[in-house]
């Protein structure tokens, strides 16, 4: 019966240990696949499962050895029980930071994966930008040339304008002198009839 505390706690660390290379097992053979078939977002939250599925191994291992040092210190050879639980749990701990290590790096290369993305957009844009910009230099041409056109024509047709209104002045300027030239000879020949 006193060997049955431990047994049972290598029973649970066996177990939980299973658990996690099993639920791991998947990831690891996705990780063998080629990153350019899984998109940064399920790199990284497989990198974020492995490093908590590493958390969860990480406190099991710690409850089993508070477990078995508790187990341990009712047996005779109390050292060698405890050697053999801290043994267990450097395994497990082990086995936690890989699979932590296996999620950076899948963290690390969603990261990348998101980073080329980006300076793949980026270039597309650029190529996009210098493709479109003769034609947008055109286009802006036309509307310059466009717009020149329509202050020569406006400047045309006010300078017809002011010719215009200028001879209407200088015809009505003459008419009136004409008409006071008129009204002058008039004036002049009826004093002079007057006078006569």
């Amino acid at each position: 019966m006193a060997h049955q505390p431990q047994t049972l706690a290598t029973l649970c660390i066996l177990i939980a240990w299973a658990a996690m290379a099993e639920a791991a097992e998947p990831d690891a053979r996705e990780q063998t696949s080629p990153a350019a078939q899984k998109s940064a977002a399920e790199l990284l939250a497989a990198g974020k499962t492995l490093q908590e599925q590493a958390a969860a191994l990480r406190e099991a291992a710690d409850r089993q050895l508070e477990i078995a040092e508790a187990a341990c210190a009712k047996k005779f050879m109390v050292n060698d029980c405890r050697n053999d639980a801290r043994s267990e749990r450097l395994e497990s701990i082990n086995e936690a930071r890989h699979l932590d290590a296996e999620g950076r790096e899948l963290e690390y290369r969603a990261h990348l994966l998101e980073r080329e993305a980006k300076e793949q957009q980026r270039a597309s844009d650029q190529k996009q930008r210098d493709a479109e910009l003769p034609q947008r230099l055109e286009t802006r041409t036309a509307e310059q040339q466009t717009q020149a056109a329509e202050r020569e024509k406006k400047a045309t047709e006010k300078e017809a304008k002011a010719r215009k209104s200028a001879e209407k002045a200088a015809k009505r300027k003459a008419e009136q002198e004409k008409k006071q030239a008129q009204q002058a000879a008039e004036k002049a020949a009826k004093k002079a009839k007057r006078g006569d």
